[in-house]
């Protein structure tokens, strides 16, 4: 299969079982798949899926296929999911290499979403959606189909334990601190160091991944006078954002969205990278008031442009905006 030429598909998900159901109606997803100059992008949304606060049940987003005589299955990430049971969460890939182990894309023909328990370790994957990825034109697709499905059923109950180690691994790394450092002899401890690095590269990682990736998302245009002079990008998955800015995440959760822009010198490079996110020209909604970087605010097209002051009792809608030094990763001021 050509993976140049650019394709999107659709793949509708189906209810396997109601038992994840956060209310009396089905649980619904549905997969967008874009292909294209040997890169790939999936988008996975899903409604009314039961929300578990502690974590006793994740969701995991796995593909089965058949090559020959062996089944084939790979696991692309887990579902993010807010309380109402809805979410929306994207994946990249290589089309040439889902796996790791030189199978391609069009070698998984069905999609699993699947609810790994995160207590029980002996308890089995559960089913929730199953989409099939491919039609089938003729008998002979219909039959493999069947028998691919028999192969996911025994290798979700083989590969169950790993998934689960993998996904206590993650849990474990995000609540554990790292280890003390040890002390010199004498117990004089070593001259300290500044971590911030390891933060800024974080930062500038994903920004470059995110402009490398822009194909995928969404060209937007919402400011009239841009005096950040960015090409802006819609991103539907907020717990993407990467800034450490508990105001942001808030608000981008609230409108299910935020925007990232990077500008150009006059090379073409990227010089600075900004991250937008939706709010009035009000403190009540400037992201952590401030602190994190987000103090430059600019109206969408055909917004008041609002006044910031203490007897403002209506503003226009706009977005709070920081910068990131594309040199070095630290976060300024954008305007």
């Amino acid at each position: 299969m050509n993976y140049i030429k650019y394709t999107r598909t659709f793949v509708m998900m189906e209810e396997q079982t109601a038992d994840f159901s956060s209310r009396e109606a089905p649980v619904k997803g549905y997969l967008k798949v874009e292909t294209g100059n040997n890169k790939g992008a999936l988008r996975c949304v899903v409604q009314n899926l039961k929300y578990y606060s502690r974590g006793d049940y994740i969701y995991k987003l796995i593909l089965f296929g058949k090559n020959r005589d062996r089944t084939l299955h790979t696991v692309l990430g887990g579902l993010t999911i807010n309380r109402y049971g809805n979410g929306e969460t994207y994946f990249r890939f290589d089309p040439l290499d889902m796996d790791g182990k030189g199978n391609r894309f069009h070698d998984f023909t069905i999609a699993i979403v699947a609810a790994v328990s995160g207590s029980n370790e002996k308890e089995p994957l559960h089913p929730v959606l199953k989409g099939i990825m491919r039609k089938s034109n003729a008998a002979s697709d219909k039959t493999e189909a069947e028998e691919e499905m028999r192969g996911v059923q025994l290798v979700m109950n083989q590969e169950e334990d790993t998934l689960l180690d993998a996904a206590q691994v993650q849990q474990q790394e995000q609540a554990e601190p790292t280890a003390p450092r040890q002390e010199q002899e004498g117990g004089m401890p070593e001259k300290p160091v500044n971590y911030n690095a390891f933060y800024n590269e974080y930062l500038l990682r994903f920004c470059g991944y995110t402009c490398k990736a822009s194909n995928y998302y969404e060209d937007v245009f919402p400011f009239e006078n841009d005096r950040t002079e960015a090409r802006w990008k819609r991103i539907q998955n907020v717990a993407s954002l990467p800034l450490v800015s508990p105001g942001a995440h808030f608000f981008a959760t609230q409108y299910r969205h935020f925007l990232f822009g990077a500008k150009p010198d006059a090379g073409g490079v990227a010089c600075r990278y900004f991250f937008a996110v939706p709010g009035r020209f009000v403190q009540e909604e400037q992201p952590d008031g401030g602190r994190s970087g987000f103090v430059y605010w600019q109206p969408v097209v055909g917004a008041s442009p609002g006044v910031h002051n203490q007897n403002q009792t209506e503003s226009g809608y706009g977005y709070w905006i920081v910068a990131v030094d594309a040199a070095t990763g630290d976060i300024v001021e954008a305007g």
